[in-house]
This record gives C-alpha cells, sequence and structure tokens, in this order.
C-alpha cells in the first residue's frame, strides 16, 4: 500500500513536536465521533479498527486521537472498551481542543518527517456539500442500518415525530435515496444503494472498506418482534415523560449480551440505560430460564463495571411475563426490572430499582365510577334462550380394522421368545 492511500482516509493530521523541530513530530491523527450518526459504540468501534488498520500500512509510527461528540460519558467508555488498542490511541470529549503524550494509552515513538511525509488526508463529510439536511440525513442513517422499515419504526429510531419523518422521506425519496417497498403485508420504505453510499460517506468510513457486516442488526427477529423493538425509544418517551432519551438502537453488540433494543438517556441526573427483551413466548420455559439468567447477568456487570443504572425490560404475552420473575435468581439495587404486554404501547410501571415491577395488572377493565345516566332496574335482562338439546350421534357399526403391524410384530415377537 503506497502513501497515496492515505488520502482516502476522512482523518485530521494534529502533530505534537516533542523536540521543537519540525522534522521530529508525535504522528498523530484526529477522528471526529458523534452519537447523532445513528451508529452503536459497537460499530464506531469497528469503523476506528478500520482506519487503524489502514495508519498501519501507511505511517511508520501513527497515534489516533479519537474525539465523541456526546452528551455523556457512557458512549464514550463504550468505544473506550471495544477499541483494539494496535497503536497508541487516546479517546477524549469533543469538548477538548488539545491533546498531550501521556494521555495516550501506549508512549509514541517519534517520527522524522523527510520531504513529502506530510499526508494528504480526505476531507470530513460535510452535510452542506451534498446538500442534504441534518435531520434527513439522521432518517437516511437509522434507514441504512435497518435496510427496510416502516415509518413508525424510523421515527422511533430517529427521534423525531412520525409528520416530520413522513415529510422527511419524501424528501429522500424524491432524491433516489430511498424507495417505497413492501414490507409482508404492509408497505414500507428501503434504502437504495445511492442511499447507502451517502450513509456511509457520512460516516467516514474509508473508500474500499467492507462495512456490511458491522452496520446492521445482528439477529434476525420476526415481524412483531422487530416492530416492538424498533419502537422502544417512542414507548419509553410516551410511558416516561420525564426521561430524556439521547439515543437507541436495535441488536446491540453489549458485552457478552445483544439486547433487542437498547436506549440510552438521562434520569434523576444520572445517566441510565434501558435494555428490551421480546419474547415471543414460543421457547419452552426451561430455555427461557437459561436464557434469561444469562442476558441479565451480562446487563449487570455491565451495569457494574460502568456504575450506570440498567433498566431491564420483558415484552411479550401475558403468561410470558408473569413467568419472566422465574427466570431471574438475584436482585440487584442498581438495575430495575419491569414487564409489559407488548400490546399495552406507550404503558409501562414505574421504575424502582432493586425490585420487579410489572404492568399486566395495568390492562384489566376497571368499572367507571361515574353514575349511570338511566336508571338499569328498567331494563330488565332479555329471557335467555332455550337451547335445544342436540342428540348424540349413534356409534357407527362398522367395524374397525388395525393396519396390522403393531399386531403382527408383538404376535411374532412373543412366538420367538417363546419358542427361544
Amino acid at each position: 500500500m503506497t502513501d497515496n492511500d492515505l488520502s482516502r482516509i476522512p482523518l485530521e493530521w494534529a502533530p505534537i513536536y516533542p523536540m521543537q523541530r519540525k522534522d521530529v513530530v508525535f504522528d498523530i491523527f484526529k477522528h471526529h465521533v458523534s452519537y447523532k450518526d445513528g451508529l452503536p459504540p459497537y460499530a464506531q468501534a469497528r469503523i476506528i479498527d478500520l482506519m487503524v488498520n489502514r495508519l498501519i500500512k501507511t505511517r511508520r509510527y501513527p497515534a489516533l486521537w479519537i474525539s465523541v461528540e456526546a452528551p455523556g460519558d457512557w458512549f464514550r467508555y463504550e468505544i473506550k472498551r471495544l477499541i483494539k488498542y494496535k497503536i497508541p490511541m487516546t479517546v477524549q470529549p469533543a469538548r477538548k481542543t488539545s491533546v498531550l503524550e501521556r494521555e495516550f494509552y501506549q508512549s509514541i515513538r517519534p517520527t522524522y518527517l523527510r520531504e513529502g511525509d506530510v499526508p494528504v488526508l480526505a476531507p470530513r463529510f460535510d452535510p452542506v456539500e451534498y446538500g442534504i439536511k441534518e435531520s434527513a440525513l439522521h432518517v437516511l442513517q437509522v434507514l441504512a442500518r435497518l435496510k427496510t422499515a416502516y415509518r413508525p419504526e424510523i421515527a422511533s429510531l430517529a427521534g423525531f415525530s412520525e409528520s416530520h419523518v413522513r415529510n422527511l422521506l419524501k424528501q429522500l425519496q424524491a432524491e433516489n435515496l430511498i424507495e417505497r417497498r413492501k414490507i409482508g403485508k404492509y408497505e414500507g420504505y428501503a434504502i437504495r444503494t445511492k442511499g447507502l453510499s451517502l450513509a456511509q460517506r457520512s460516516w467516514n468510513i474509508p473508500k474500499g472498506v467492507h462495512f456490511t457486516k458491522y452496520r446492521g442488526e445482528f439477529r434476525y427477529a420476526g415481524e412483531r418482534h422487530r416492530r416492538v423493538s424498533r419502537r422502544w425509544r417512542a414507548w419509553l418517551e410516551a410511558a416516561y415523560p420525564t426521561v430524556e432519551i439521547w439515543e437507541c438502537w436495535t441488536e446491540v453488540p453489549l458485552f457478552d449480551g445483544i439486547p433487542d433494543a437498547l436506549a440510552w438517556g438521562y434520569k434523576d441526573k444520572c445517566e441510565i440505560l434501558f435494555w428490551l427483551e421480546v419474547d415471543s413466548g414460543h421457547s419452552s420455559e426451561k430455555v427461557m430460564r437459561r436464557n434469561y439468567s444469562r442476558r441479565f447477568q451480562n446487563a449487570y456487570r455491565h451495569a457494574k463495571r460502568l456504575g450506570i443504572p440498567i433498566v431491564f425490560c420483558i415484552m411479550g404475552l401475558p403468561w410470558v411475563v408473569q413467568f419472566f420473575p422465574l427466570c431471574i435468581p438475584y436482585l440487584y439495587p442498581n438495575m430495575a426490572l419491569i414487564g409489559q404486554d407488548w400490546r399495552a404501547f406507550g404503558k409501562l410501571p414505574i421504575i424502582e430499582f432493586g425490585t420487579w415491577m410489572s404492568g399486566i395488572e395495568d390492562r384489566k377493565k376497571y368499572p367507571t365510577e361515574k353514575p349511570l345516566p338511566f336508571d338499569p332496574s328498567q331494563y330488565p335482562p332479555k329471557p335467555k334462550k332455550e337451547k335445544k338439546g342436540i342428540p348424540a350421534k349413534p356409534k357407527s357399526t362398522k367395524p374397525k380394522y388395525s393396519k396390522g403391524f403393531d399386531d403382527a410384530d408383538r404376535w411374532y415377537r412373543s412366538r420367538s421368545e417363546g419358542e427361544e
């Protein structure tokens, strides 16, 4: 690989001159990451790994400075945990405008610059140059990860209202970036090759890099299962108006588990994660015990390591929610367990850490407290119709015949045993 391949990487060169000489530098490159890009930390970490591989092949002693734009610390800590440290690297918040050598995880070896060693890098993506609004770009990035989706699903994950998303989808469709497509029984939206190319360019992925296996959702799920997972953010915002949701992703690799949906937000002056598991009820109770006890332990380890509270939610049929507490052997003070019928959109029980709260009872219909505008005693009940007795069908008098195989095997077996 030649130095010309470095021009495909959209990075910034930010050298440090340790000896106050122009020919001796710490060869540092800067990469910008934003939580608004529609990618979870795992996918962002894979982009960084791909860039590191390019730097190793093109520069002698490179180092990488990762600048993360995020309102809290969890997103940055996850990227820091998931990247592979093949070269000296540091992960810093976007508000920091400079770094020091001691902030890197490994010591940086100085590079002696010669003529022509100053790198020529690709420019970072700018939405203005491509004539696309940031809101429309965010919808396109969400759809690039989902491939195909319905409008309510896109609106939920993008964090916009459905009416606003409707207008944005029309704009993207007019630019031939997406198209209408039938998904199952109903019509939805699918991203086209042109739109996918633009989304990958907005993520500052180096040209010629295969990113498909890191971009999308990691597991296949049924339509109902997928629809509930993708509307997790809208569900939370409807159920908890005081909780601020910053971002939400579906099927995200997190520690050793992959939640069906993961929302990251802010509650009571603290960052919080909402871990969702959707169960269609097709598994046996034995399988459910094994799966959910393991996933719950993964969530607990993640909460303990980062010191961040997690709300673990199970959604499915009523019997699944009622059985779920039997799958969890212990309750922890930094985790709240909630369950809800997957038909009750926008309704969730109150959050109490260290306890299990179910919202199944909330779906019962209670009698109204308002008095009726008439006297019900004036209207006697209708007389019940007499049930006419249905005569039983007479038993068949036809002789029953067996195929003979079972009887024959039994007969030959008994005969052979007797003869021996």
